[in-house]
């Protein structure tokens, strides 16, 4: 009965004791964060991608030839036993500020050495850490930098390769009437109107009233107007968003932008930033003027973005809150620097990633006819130092036309940055290929032809048997007054090379694709053609995966035989 009691009594005071020697153990050593690190994957690994997908790694950064993730202790254990090879940057704390820069100079690189902490990660490329965005106020004018974002994505399981796209259409008259119309005498109207704010440094009311600026001609075109407002600092900054809302597919969405502010030596008093980036500041301008008056199946926004010399922040702002989970951005075109020649004749450098590849070589086409100026094709993910790249990070297909990738404007970051210097043959000629990029992703409404065959849509059925499976994809959409037929359209890349699959206009709205299983994505779009054989624009894109793996397939099969014979 004694030890009954005395038992009783440990277990009542057992808690108390639990809780004292809780209470003398302090709060950091009770609560333990868990411990995530940098580490820089190097491409070209077997399965490398389909690894990183399915262990859902977090990437931060996407470089040419590597990954930047984020991983906790365990992750990383578990990337080791996958066989792969990667190199520990750093433990990761948030309390710090880590970006990109590139450093292409040797003196430029011996500064960023002597005042911050400094990583190599591949070629000119290097991971700054500092403890607040402002410190990097300190890098070297000529060093280009962007922040890393504080939240990753993962990677594509999809080993992408940049592909050559066929983009070649006969030459189109209202493409030529739309290029006719940028005006050499409007876009050095907006340079200088812009230049003559002084400064457009993004901390300063200077930068916000050339904001205004933006925001009160785009108000004076018509068009629905907002700002986005954030912090850089203690200081206001905003973005200056408009658009035109499409007519047929809404929610299919185009954006072009530009950075409106600038930075020099003098960044407080005198950054006149005439090429950077008054020129594509204008250029948005110029394109809003034009594509404003006219009918549009997709929905094309306008955006100047501020803060993109602080390490692309108001991009990074806008992907962070204004991404729409109901739109499909179909792609993205950033104008920064496009004014100036070095030598003549100059080219414009069309940078896209891998994923972008058929973006890059649709405007590097248009540009090439309607500019008309030389399109120069680059895939490099490395190339992150401008607002293209937060759009990068999510996936989506977005370029940087810009006059040269390596920048050599004697004038780039310098109060000699001005409009006297600048190029406008080749300026009106890259803003004329912009606006052509713009008209034919946003499908400008043709007068006179069909109209654009609305709520296309497409669902699957298949079928197996011992030998093979056979997908059925059937493609549904409105009936368009008017049209004597339909087309359809096939491609195996997003966006471009489609194939018509019907040999004569079919008659219903309603059509069936049969396809034989395969690992294929294939892409699918209808048009309308009218009794004089005039075709619509294409309609929404809808992508099928054409089959099971030949795995899953045979499986599949194999417990219906099973289950039919038990039965």
């Amino acid at each position: 009965m004694n030890s009954i009691r005395f038992k009783s009594r440990v277990l009542l005071l057992l808690p108390v004791v639990l809780f004292f020697d809780l209470s003398l153990i302090p709060e950091q050593a009770r609560v333990q964060p868990v411990s995530l690190r940098l580490v820089q994957v190097p491409k070209n690994q077997p399965r490398l991608e389909a690894i990183l997908a399915r262990e859902k790694a977090e990437c931060l950064q996407e470089l040419q030839d590597s990954y930047l993730l984020r991983l906790d202790r365990e992750e990383s254990f578990r990337l080791r036993s996958y066989g792969l090879d990667f190199r520990l940057l750093t433990v990761y704390d948030r309390s710090l500020v880590y970006a990109i820069a590139r450093a292409g100079r040797a003196a430029d690189l011996e500064f960023i050495r002597s005042r911050f902490r400094t990583i190599f990660l591949e070629g000119n490329d290097y991971l700054v850490l500092a403890r607040d965005p402002a410190e990097l106020e300190e890098l070297p004018l000529t060093v280009r930098r962007r922040l890393l974002p504080a939240t990753g994505h993962p990677v594509s399981g999809v080993s992408l390769l940049p592909e050559e796209v066929i983009w070649q259409r006969a030459q189109d008259q209202l493409y030529e009437q739309l290029a006719a119309e940028v005006s050499a005498d409007n876009l050095r109207g907006r340079v200088i109107d812009l230049q003559n704010f002084g400064t457009r440094y993004a901390p300063t009311g200077n930068c916000l009233q050339a904001g205004q600026y933006i925001y009160n001609y785009l108000v004076s075109l018509g068009l629905p107007v907002s700002y986005q407002e954030f912090y850089y600092s203690t200081y206001l900054c905003r973005n200056v968003i408009a658009q035109v809302t499409g007519q047929t597919y809404p929610e299919q969405v185009v954006i072009i932008c530009a950075h409106y502010d600038s930075t020099s030596d003098q960044r407080w008093t005198l950054a006149p930033g005439a090429d950077d980036n008054a020129s594509g500041t204008a250029a948005v301008l110029e394109a809003a003027r034009i594509v404003s008056s006219r009918p549009l199946d997709f929905t094309v926004r306008f955006i100047l973005f501020s803060a993109e010399e602080q390490g692309l922040i108001g991009s990074l702002r806008y992907v962070q809150e204004k991404l729409n989970p109901a739109e499909n951005i179909l792609g993205v075109l950033n104008l920064d620097m496009v004014a100036y020649a070095d030598y003549l004749p100059e080219d414009l450098d069309v940078i896209g990633n891998r994923y972008s590849g058929w973006l890059v070589d649709r405007v590097a086409a248009l540009a090439g006819t309607y500019g008309p100026v030389p399109g120069k094709k680059i895939i490099d993910a490395s190339f992150v130092y401008s607002d293209h790249a937060p759009f990068w990070d999510r996936g989506i297909a977005a370029i940087c036309a810009i006059e040269d990738a390596s920048v050599p404007n004697p004038y780039y970051h310098k109060t000699t940055d001005t409009v006297d210097t600048l190029n406008f043959d080749f300026y009106r000629a890259a803003a004329r290929g912009s606006l052509i990029s713009l008209a034919d992703l946003a499908q400008v409404i043709r007068p006179g032809y069909p109209s654009t065959p609305r709520n296309f849509n497409l669902s699957v059925s298949t079928q197996a048997s011992i030998f093979n499976h056979l997908k059925a994809v059937h493609l549904s959409w409105d009936p368009v007054p008017g049209a004597a037929g339909y087309n359809i359209y096939r491609s195996s890349v997003p966006h471009a090379n489609f194939q018509r699959i019907n040999s004569s206009p079919i008659q219903d709205n309603r059509y069936v694709d049969n396809l034989l299983g395969t690992e294929a994505i294939f892409y699918y779009t209808v048009t309308a053609v009218d009794s004089l054989n005039r075709e619509s624009n294409f309609s929404r894109e809808l992508a099928v995966n054409a089959g099971l793996t030949p795995l899953s397939s045979r499986r599949q099969l194999f417990w219906n035989v099973f289950n039919l014979f038990w039965n």
